[in-house]
């Protein structure tokens, strides 16, 4: 069966920076709840605020990544454009042109994710959260999270215009 050259680099993408954020994800959470055995899900150090903050950042610089990344790619010939056919007005279509700005809104669309997954933790009247289920739970985020955010931005940046951003 053949893979096209697209989803080939959409899914080493993908999987690469999944990779990363899983862990810098377990990284984080040991250095900050190493000892203890149950974390809150409400406070300074809980576990609502390191969702928030980790998939801010977190989805800045997977949305900056992916798109310098697919620019690169498109210069070099490692993937093709999409052709007009392919693409629809749709939001992903209405994302910005410029990098930073790109970034900033897949910083945002992190942001409104960990806040739905926060909504239904609460729900759910998880409180506390023992730390071994959240960092199955975080990792499992980090994963899906990473896919969604580098798909889109990779499915934007596919629809650029090539020639604009090259170095002349």
């Amino acid at each position: 069966m053949y893979i096209s050259l697209n989803y080939r680099f959409l899914v080493l993408l993908a999987a690469i920076l999944a990779l990363a954020s899983v862990l810098l994800n377990v990284v984080l959470s040991l250095l900050l709840w190493l000892p203890q055995e149950e974390l809150p899900l409400w406070g300074q150090q809980g576990v609502a605020m390191h969702l928030y903050a980790f998939s801010f950042v977190t989805g800045f610089i997977l949305g900056w990544f992916s798109t310098r990344a697919t620019r690169w790619a498109l210069r070099s010939g490692k993937v093709q454009p999409l052709h007009w056919h392919l693409k629809s007005q749709t939001l992903i279509d209405r994302l910005p042109s410029r990098t930073f700005n790109r970034a900033f809104m897949f910083a945002l669309a992190g942001f409104s994710i960990a806040a739905i997954l926060v909504l239904l933790l609460e729900l759910l009247e998880l409180h506390y959260i023992p730390f071994t289920d959240f960092q199955l739970l975080s990792g499992m985020y980090c994963i899906c999270f990473s896919f969604a955010i580098t798909t889109m931005a990779v499915y934007r940046a596919l629809g650029d215009s090539i020639i604009r951003h090259s170095k002349v």
